[in-house]
């Protein structure tokens, strides 16, 4: 009996990627033509300009896996006989119809027009793949329970009842949604989530800003995990409350300096100001980074005598090639991580010494700053998707604007 291969339409080949070469698959020189003018268009959104990169990569390191069919006379004979004509859609469906002929084929689509004409007027099999998006990962899942749920859920917290990761918070809410305890799933129960309120003569007082549940979760995964992602909107806290962290941890000697991993990058959109004068460390302090330190730090002075001091480090991406932070016992802080592909975030990932913890922030939703670290090549997110779940890791989201009413309602733009 001959096996049933699956012919894919574009629109499959970019939402299966590597999953295509579970099975022999069937394609169309058609889609390859407009793979091609997806990843160079400029009407196209980068993360989908990524994915046709990836996959043409992909087609090009695993030739034997799949085969190519290229319309031909009798492709257009049938399309003319069924009254159709020669869009590139139509091409597609009818080089599969041509195959089906040959062989059984499956054809793959989430082109609703395309899934019409392939099933219902050239009877072919159709499936659709990567309809159901994964829900985004916000280290904390929020659950409202009744009273009998609460009950059953506090007389059983060794029993992973919400199936959370490692280190993923539980947010339990009352009927009327109101806050009501917090968790941490350490793997074998669902701890009450404890947090201190941190001090340090650099920073001050830092505490969750109105008894902020998600700041509470974020405090308390940089105490007990080497490694903590922030995650959310300008205004959210994240810098705020790594860098009082990380302040706290060096005035209490449990580490001996600040390294900021920065990538300075021009904000999207924004005009280049061009050369800057002078050493690493005054560029650096011209820059992005300087001004977010500036603001938390009370100004240049202060963040050139923690310098001077030795005891904090900027460090640009572009000098992080062989860098070692074994022995250091540093606090290593990754600011504005969404501007990093997965490349550069996994060199940077990989200076980190074991006795040294690290607090990455960012917001890989909506302040990505260059087209190459959008979408599936975004650094910070794949970061988040491969630790995830492992014992050193935590992850959190903030979510609430406190900054200002203005930075609140801006969000909305």
């Amino acid at each position: 009996m001959t096996k049933t291969k699956l012919f894919l339409d574009t629109n499959a080949i970019l939402e299966m990627q590597n999953k295509m070469l579970d099975n022999e698959f069937v394609i169309s020189s058609v889609s390859l033509h407009e793979l091609e003018h997806i990843k160079v268009s400029k009407g196209k959104d980068e993360e989908i300009k990524y994915k046709a990169r990836k996959a043409i990569h992909i087609l090009d390191e695993n030739p034997d896996k799949y085969e190519v069919v290229v319309p031909t006379s009798k492709t257009i004979k049938i399309l003319d006989s069924f009254k159709l004509d020669q869009s590139p859609d139509n091409l597609i469906i009818g080089c599969a119809y041509e195959h089906s002929q040959k062989s059984p084929i499956t054809f793959i689509s989430n082109d609703i027009c395309c899934k019409v004409i392939a099933r219902n007027v050239f009877g072919l099999t159709v499936k659709s793949v990567g309809m159901n998006k994964e829900v985004e990962y916000k280290g904390f899942r929020e659950v409202v329970m009744d009273e009998v749920e609460m009950d059953r859920f506090y007389e059983n917290l060794n029993e992973n009842t919400y199936d959370l990761l490692i280190n993923e918070y539980l947010i339990v809410k009352d009927k009327d949604e109101k806050n009501i305890d917090k968790f941490r799933w350490d793997g074998e129960n669902y701890l009450n989530v404890k947090y201190a309120t941190i001090k340090s003569e650099y920073f001050g007082i830092v505490k969750p800003y109105n008894g902020d549940i998600y700041q509470q979760c974020a405090l308390n995964s940089m105490s007990y995990n080497k490694i903590t992602m922030l995650k959310g909107a300008a205004g959210t806290g994240k810098s705020y409350l790594a860098l009082g962290h990380l302040f706290h941890l060096l005035d209490k000697n449990k580490i001996e300096k600040i390294i900021v991993f920065c990538n300075t990058v021009n904000t999207l959109n924004s005009a280049k100001l061009g050369f800057y004068p002078g050493s690493k460390d005054e560029k650096l302090l011209d820059s992005s980074i300087g001004n977010m330190l500036s603001a938390k730090l009370g100004g240049k002075f202060a963040i050139q005598e923690l310098i001077d001091d030795g005891k904090l480090l900027l460090l640009p991406m572009s000098d992080i090639r062989g860098y070692d932070t074994t022995g250091m016992k540093a606090g290593i802080f990754i600011t504005e991580a969404q501007n990093m592909d997965i490349s550069l975030m996994k060199l940077a990932l990989q200076r980190i010494g074991d006795d040294c913890v690290c607090v990455l922030d960012g917001d890989y939703q909506t302040q990505v700053d260059m087209s190459q670290y959008a979408g599936g090549n975004n650094g910070m997110r794949r970061a988040s998707e491969v630790f995830r779940g492992h014992k050193i890791y935590g992850e959190v989201e903030l979510v609430n604007i406190y900054r200002s009413e203005i930075a609140r309602i801006a969000e909305d733009m």
